[in-house]
């Protein structure tokens, strides 16, 4: 196990990159995106982020506010949003790591959430948490639910706030913290992605810069069997699914997982294609 975040190319194996990942906990993934992807996304995401406000529109608890913090402007959706999202839901490698690290403890795996984070000037630093907690409820020891890509639609450093991260911690005790010169810094060029473990600690930094915006693009894989952290079926409206690749649909949530998910004890994604939904 490294004690510090590896970085590798995008064109690695998706096995191997599972690897590092089921070691460390993480590792920064270089040309995770190509520039006409890069450009494309933010493009296509440029509007909404202008009509949005920093800050929780809707918090479903006042823990939240200070925790997904009042200087950060965050969009779900993205799918409905975003062609280019729908190709990188898709794509290797992080279909293939969860492939290869979900694949083992279920029979298909859901988007659990996109979403845009934007993080302005003078934000604080987010409580460091590991992002399966989300469902505290379930006992240790549990397999492994999550793996998850943050990706830099803009340059990430320190001062901007870069997430953190703590290599190793997805080994460790649930109530163990972690020491401060054992969180490392995701500074990364846009284009990257720093892919992670739902068990692993995290957060986003603080930024400390007076002009500058770090724009990031998360999304995350949960095994089929957990409700998903985004309600999907609200985010992205049916008649903008029922236009989508039928991968993509999956990923949403219209394959049924055995008997959960089911329309009329059957498969909402036959019923999508025969036009009943």
């Amino acid at each position: 196990m490294s004690n510090t975040l590896e970085h590798v190319d995008a064109s690695i194996d998706p096995v191997e990159l599972a690897g590092i990942m089921q070691r460390d906990g993480a590792a920064i993934v270089l040309n995770a995106l190509n520039p006409d992807q890069l450009a494309s996304l933010n493009g296509e995401l440029d509007g909404a982020v202008e009509a949005a406000g920093p800050g929780l529109r809707n918090p479903t608890d006042d823990f939240f506010v200070e925790f997904y913090g009042k200087q950060t402007i965050r969009l779900d959706g993205l799918p409905a949003r975003s062609k280019t999202f729908q190709e990188i839901m898709e794509s290797q490698p992080i279909t293939g790591v969860a492939d290869t690290l979900l694949l083992p403890s279920c029979e298909h795996y859901l988007l659990n959430t996109g979403q845009l984070i934007q993080i302005g000037p003078g934000e604080s630093a987010q409580l460091l948490h590991r992002d399966e907690d989300a469902w505290a409820e379930m006992p240790h020891p549990r397999p492994l639910l999550q793996v998850e890509a943050m990706f830099a639609l803009s340059d990430f450093s320190i001062e901007n706030g870069c997430t953190q991260v703590v290599p190793g911690s997805h080994l460790w005790e649930p109530d163990r913290e972690p020491e401060p010169d054992e969180v490392q810094r995701a500074e990364m060029p846009a284009g990257s992605a720093l892919f992670y473990l739902g068990c692993t600690i995290h957060g986003g930094g603080a930024n400390t810069t007076t002009d500058q915006w770090r724009r990031g693009m998360f999304f995350g894989f949960v095994v089929g069997w957990l409700r998903t952290e985004e309600n999907c079926y609200l985010s992205v409206p049916l008649e903008v699914a029922r236009e989508m690749p039928e991968r993509v649909q999956e990923l949403l949530g219209y394959k049924a997982h055995r008997g959960i998910g089911v329309v009329d004890v059957g498969s909402p994604l036959i019923l999508m294609k025969q036009g009943l939904l």
